[in-house]
């Protein structure tokens, strides 16, 4: 009978792992923080379970990519994009995961783990993202299945770790499912991919926060914004959009709602990435940046000069008007991510 591996809350500390847990804690506690006050956060959410669940596919060995599976929760095909062929379902846990993810506080840590749970050698001294990253660890082995993967964003909070689940919060190690590397590598090398999924979050909620200020300065300087400001909510809750898309949910007829995206492209709200003459297909630029399709701006952003009061009404109806945009999906038949 093999023997069990030294349990991850029992690995000896030395002066790098504890840098690595340093960093870790710090970068997840910004992200935490910055999430939980960001008047965007339901938008970022959405965006970070699509990188989270790409994560956990790639700990999968699938060869899923957080591009199409953007594509697939806007319904829609990307030109030049070859269909993802797999032997199994890649999109059935979505969203079940996204359901849980916006539970209610109250359930216990243990709920659900795949196997029993006995406290291993050094628990209760060990810190809190270090007991995390052993639940993980422990499940990795005892299922095979996406499960484990998808579950640190939800053990992260219900441990006390952070205040929301943090969707894009996926670390693992395929060499975990057989516990073949030394403990104390795989422990620093599990920290390091927190620090980076933490800090690769916090971009992309500067990105996405960039993108709405730039959009409210565009439209407030149009002299007939028309269905732009609709437009602007609309790419929040679905980034991905081509004309057949949009049509139902701006009131404007196919041609219409291609105009729309046109002119949202020419004043930089939106990017076009298909390249085609029929069925163009757009992408918020924030999405693009995420997915390598666009470079990210470089140099000193330009400076914040006090928004001008038609963005400050802007700014102030974008709750507002997401819910009406939101009411619209469902009588659609949309599933709406929370």
């Amino acid at each position: 009978m093999a023997t069990p591996p030294l349990p991850l809350t029992a690995v000896p500390w030395t002066p790098a792992l504890a840098d690595s847990l340093a960093e870790a804690s710090a970068a997840l506690a910004r992200l935490d923080a910055r999430v939980s006050a960001s008047p965007l956060r339901a938008a970022w959410l959405l965006r970070a379970s699509w990188a989270g669940y790409a994560a956990a596919l790639t700990l999968q060995q699938s060869p899923v990519e957080e591009i199409d599976i953007i594509a697939e929760r806007c319904a829609l095909r990307l030109p030049g994009r070859a269909l993802v062929r797999t032997e199994d379902e890649p999109f059935a846990a979505y969203e079940p995961w996204a359901a849980l993810l916006t539970e209610p506080e109250g359930r216990h840590w243990s709920d659900g783990l795949p196997f029993t749970f006995d406290p291993p050698a050094g628990w209760r001294e060990a810190p809190a993202l270090v007991r995390a990253l052993h639940l993980l660890d422990a499940a990795a082995r005892a299922d095979r299945t996406v499960a484990p993967w998808l579950a640190f964003p939800l053990t992260a909070r219900r441990i006390g770790l952070t205040r929301t689940a943090l969707p894009c919060m996926v670390p693992g190690d395929a060499s975990q499912r057989f516990a073949i590397d030394p403990r104390p590598v795989l422990l620093r090398r599990l920290l390091k991919t927190v620090r980076k999924q933490a800090e690769d979050g916090l971009e992309r909620l500067d990105r996405l926060e960039a993108t709405a200020r730039r959009t409210a300065r565009a439209i407030a300087a149009e002299h007939r914004p028309g269905k732009l400001a609709d437009l602007g909510r609309i790419a929040l809750a679905r980034p991905c959009l081509a004309a057949r898309s949009l049509a139902p949910l701006t009131g404007l007829t196919v041609s219409g709602a291609g105009k729309l995206l046109e002119r949202a492209t020419t004043l930089g709200l939106l990017a076009e990435v298909s390249g085609r003459g029929s069925w163009r297909t757009y992408v918020a630029p924030d999405i693009a940046v995420s997915l390598g399709l666009r470079s990210a701006e470089r140099g000193r952003p330009p400076s914040a000069s006090a928004p001008a009061p038609e963005v400050e009404a802007i700014l102030q109806s974008f709750d507002s008007e997401m819910a009406e945009i939101e009411e619209r999906l469902r009588k659609l038949g949309i599933a709406v991510e929370d």
